[in-house]
């Protein structure tokens, strides 16, 4: 679980006729959501962070290039190569509420506002969310890897979604749970599994 510190936006592909930029919603009840490849995304570009800078890979997802296909970082989370053995379901977000703002687009060279780019976006209000993640993973170790890379994940991740510059879409991590075949797992057998990873 995660509180929300900041409203946040993550375009959606939906039309609106009132906004621009749409934010995405669950088409099943119309309410805010964060998609699962969004949270798959920021997650994966964290781990790659911490696990780069510790000199022991150089994948850098989502440019197929510069993905290896054999580490175990693209084998869980998945590569041209690999299918994922994990599937993200998309974030619950606590009392959400729609709001909207408008903006410009700026001419970074002349630090001015462009002509004709003022747009309307829309911006989401909420608590906390938190979202399931289950893998289908074929031994304990390969288990406790993926348990690991989703809490360097989590526990690195302090925004997300578009307009972070703007003080968007900003996170911590409140509460984080595990198990492998109906079993907890304990943060102390994770970090013990992490270290492992990062030596």
């Amino acid at each position: 679980m995660f509180s929300l510190n900041s409203p946040y936006h993550v375009t959606a592909d939906r039309v609106s006729f009132a906004i621009d930029k749409a934010i995405c919603l669950d088409t099943r009840n119309d309410k805010p959501i964060i998609p699962a490849t969004s949270l798959k995304g920021i997650m994966r570009y964290n781990i790659e962070n911490i696990i780069n800078y510790n000199n022991k890979k150089k994948c850098s997802a989502p440019v197929p290039n510069n993905m290896c296909g054999k580490c175990d970082l693209c084998r869980i989370f998945g590569s041209p190569e690999n299918k994922a053995l994990l599937i993200f379901e998309d974030a619950i977000i606590e009392e959400p509420e729609l709001s909207s703002r408008m903006s410009a687009a700026i001419e970074r060279r002349r630090k001015t506002a462009k002509e004709d780019h003022l747009f309307s976006y829309e911006i989401g209000f909420g608590k906390t969310f938190s979202t399931n993640i289950k893998g289908l993973l074929s031994n304990r170790d390969d288990a406790m890897a993926a348990c690991s890379f989703i809490y360097i994940g989590a526990r690195s991740c302090f925004a997300f979604g578009g307009g972070k510059s703007r003080g968007l879409g900003w996170i911590e991590m409140k509460d984080f749970r595990a198990s492998i075949d109906g079993k907890e797992v304990s943060i102390e057998e994770i970090n013990k599994k992490m270290a492992e990873m990062l030596q």
